[in-house]
């Protein structure tokens, strides 16, 4: 779905571009020791890996090794690339319990914003967020489906599509997509050019534009054939009861 929105930061065609980091620069040493395989690499898609290669977290869940309480465990996380003073370390990202904080840089929940994070993963609109150096800007917040982390994305970071699916928004639309909100969209080509329709969102987590609610749509022959079935049978169905009343 990502070829309906552009990420500005980041290029689906990576692969031909520069990256954060180069891949001679990945800490295969530091990743082994954490009991992740060298050849995971390989087995990433190009979208995978050029946003790994960006230091964004990984898609994946990788079992890697964790001391907790000086006890050492197992556990499923995603992983992420980060420079510090120079050198280039491995953060992890293990699965957590859901909690919406009370305040999130330097945002207070409402309760409508609380559930809607809990219940659509999504916040729904974008909202003024304070970052670490104290620096303000618009966000979308999301939450991992896969980790429970809560998720900002800057709102100008993202630009919407003049047309997806070959559907070509209104303006309206357009302006609810890029305040977070969800709009249903319809007449969508898919693959085998079968329509459908479906609601669209950006979602702050995966970095893209998210399709829930799929629904099949017939074509406009499919339809008139089926309306002429339809109309086939009703005179057929006539036919039989004038038939058994004229007996």
């Amino acid at each position: 779905m990502l070829i309906e929105i552009i990420v500005k930061p980041l290029n689906i065609e990576m692969m031909e571009q520069k990256t954060r980091y180069g891949l001679d620069e990945v800490p295969m040493d530091k990743l082994e020791k954490m009991g992740v395989k060298r050849d995971f690499i390989e087995k990433m898609d190009q979208k995978e890996l050029s946003d790994f290669l960006n230091g964004f977290r990984s898609q994946k869940l990788y079992t890697v090794r964790a001391k907790i309480n000086e006890e050492n465990y197992r556990i499923p996380a995603k992983i992420r690339l980060q420079r510090e003073e120079g050198e280039i370390k491995v953060r992890i990202h293990p699965i957590q319990r859901l909690h919406i904080p009370d305040s999130y840089m330097g945002h207070s929940f409402s309760k409508e914003e609380k559930a809607a994070l809990l219940q659509d993963k999504n916040i729904g609109k974008a909202i003024e967020l304070q970052d670490f150096s104290g620096k303000k800007d618009m966000y979308y917040i999301g939450i991992d489906a896969k980790t429970n982390e809560i998720i900002p994305l800057k709102q100008k970071n993202i630009q919407i599509a003049d047309t997806i699916k070959g559907v070509t928004l209104t303006a309206a639309q357009k302006e609810k997509l890029s305040n977070g909100e969800k709009v249903q969209l319809k007449g969508m080509t898919g693959r085998n050019n079968k329509l459908f329709s479906a609601i669209l969102q950006i979602n702050p987590a995966e970095r893209n534009l998210g399709f829930t609610n799929f629904k099949p749509e017939k074509t406009a022959k499919q339809a008139q054939e089926k309306s002429e079935t339809q109309k086939q049978g009703m005179a057929r169905d006539v036919g039989g009861k004038t038939a058994k009343v004229g007996g």
